[in-house]
């Protein structure tokens, strides 16, 4: 049996602590988690079969007051009153087969986290580092992986011993602590038990776990994922040192996410590596992420901001970014334009509102909406009248609708009574009828996404901006 497992089930059992090196905290914690959702995805299982009918138009589950459910494809999402979100596809095994993406989903889900999955928070705070984390125990045999696919089970040893995983009150401190010390939580143990030994070895474990964050980060394959643990060890200055190589590497998404850390500490010192990536970022062949990144870093910090705009203005300038249909950055290149250089925003928006993808046109859309001056009010109409369908004009719609003006409502009206939805002859729906479809919901979300940014910069930009920039 795998160390690791033999802790566990040591720790279930309350028997003695197995000599030599504890485990991982980080690795033994994340398996204990990954046991206690497996208990969950059965219960789910058990209420689709008792409560559930596939094609119900209702979309609270019967008899769970609160409890909402929607069927995708092969699976079945249950939310519960408290915003737990459980999402398991239909294996034809009651529940055993876990998808990484939905497990980290429903971790990071949880309003109030029992002791196993707020000590796998602590260690691995996001998304992409705990599916990082479920690949090294596929590695070590700790997990199986499935015939198809990224989803896999836990071993069968702890299959048996979920429910009893699941079950336990970790209320009591002596439970708490027998705990820590099995999976080697000595930061845990010394919160427990503390005492100056205590102490010291949690000093010694903080140690392992900087050293095995920043392994991670070192390799190409995992560096992406590591970066936002590393801020809860790192001083400023080391994070700054950390990420610098990560900028430094590549224009690259992992430099993007790296620069976007280092942005939200504003106490950290400036990065250097910010102003060397745009230097040498070329519009031509690099994706505009790692480049919004870098110039909204520099702008917010008043650094360089015309070489910043600049570079902003060329990415902005690319119709059709590789590997894409359309510049799926424009959106954001443009707002960025508009809050920190507005003189030079209004042709990047406009694109932006008749740009080829649709989340572009959303983003546009939403942000005028939200920001309600005049001008928006006046390029939405703009962009209305140049639409010929009712996919292209979708957000635009949306978004003067959420205006609610006369003008706005009327322009609407007038230009849905002179064109036509292209509907699916047949089953299904199309492309056009599903953005229609959806057009209200994305505009709503991406509206509550951008108002306190819109609260933020509607100072700084003249109410009839358009007509100051072109005179």
């Amino acid at each position: 049996m795998h160390p690791v497992i033999a802790a566990v089930r040591a720790a279930l059992a309350a028997g003695a602590v197995a000599p030599g090196s504890p485990p991982d905290p980080w690795h033994a914690w994340l398996l204990v988690a990954l046991a206690r959702q497996v208990d969950r995805q059965r219960w789910l299982v058990r209420v689709q079969r008792e409560r559930l009918l596939p094609d119900s138009d209702a979309d609270e589950v019967p008899g769970m007051p609160g409890w909402r459910f929607l069927f995708h494809g092969d699976g079945l999402c249950l939310t519960a009153p408290d915003g737990e979100t459980i999402d398991v596809d239909d294996h034809g095994d009651g529940g055993l087969t876990i998808d990484p993406y939905f497990f980290a989903q429903r971790i990071l889900s949880l309003p109030h986290p029992a002791l196993p999955e707020r000590r796998l928070l602590a260690f691995l705070p996001t998304a992409d580092a705990m599916v990082a984390a479920i690949r090294e125990l596929t590695e070590e045999g700790l997990l199986v992986p499935g015939k198809h696919g990224h989803v896999f089970r836990v071993a069968r040893e702890l299959e048996a011993d979920a429910g009893a995983l699941a079950s336990i009150d970790f209320s009591d401190a002596a439970l708490r602590a027998r705990w820590a010390e099995h999976l080697g939580d000595h930061e845990l143990l010394a919160r427990e038990r503390p005492s100056a030994a205590a102490e010291a070895r949690a000093g010694a474990k903080r140690e392992a776990y900087k050293t095995y964050l920043l392994a991670r980060i070192a390799s190409e394959a995992t560096a992406r994922a590591f970066i936002d643990p590393l801020e809860t060890v790192l001083t400023p200055a080391e994070l700054v040192d950390a990420c610098a190589g990560l900028i430094d590497a590549a224009v690259n998404a992992t430099a993007g996410h790296a620069i976007e850390r280092l942005d939200a500490h504003p106490d950290c010192p400036v990065c250097p590596a910010v102003s060397r990536l745009l230097a040498r970022a070329d519009p031509a062949q690099h994706h505009p992420y790692a480049v919004h990144a870098a110039a909204r870093y520099l702008l917010r910090r008043g650094i360089e901001r015309e070489r910043a705009v600049e570079v902003v203005l060329a990415f902005a300038g690319v119709g059709v970014v590789a590997g894409y249909r359309g510049n799926p950055f424009l959106g954001e290149l443009a707002l960025l334009l508009l809050e920190h250089a507005p003189a030079h925003a209004l042709a990047a928006l406009r694109r932006g509102l008749r740009s080829s993808t649709p989340a572009v046109r959303t983003d546009v859309a939403a942000a005028l909406a939200v920001l309600g001056q005049p001008w928006c009010l006046r390029e939405l109409l703009l962009a209305l009248d140049d639409a010929t369908t009712f996919e292209k004009s979708a957000s635009v719609r949306a978004a003067l609708s959420w205006m609610g003006s006369d003008e706005a409502r009327a322009a609407v009206t007038r230009w849905t009574q002179t064109h036509v939805l292209r509907a699916t002859k047949g089953p299904g729906h199309g492309w056009e009828e599903v953005q229609e479809a959806s057009a209200d919901g994305a505009l709503a979300h991406e509206i509550d996404q951008r108002r306190a940014w819109a609260d933020a910069v509607r100072p700084g930009i003249d109410p009839d901006f358009d007509r100051v920039v072109w005179g």
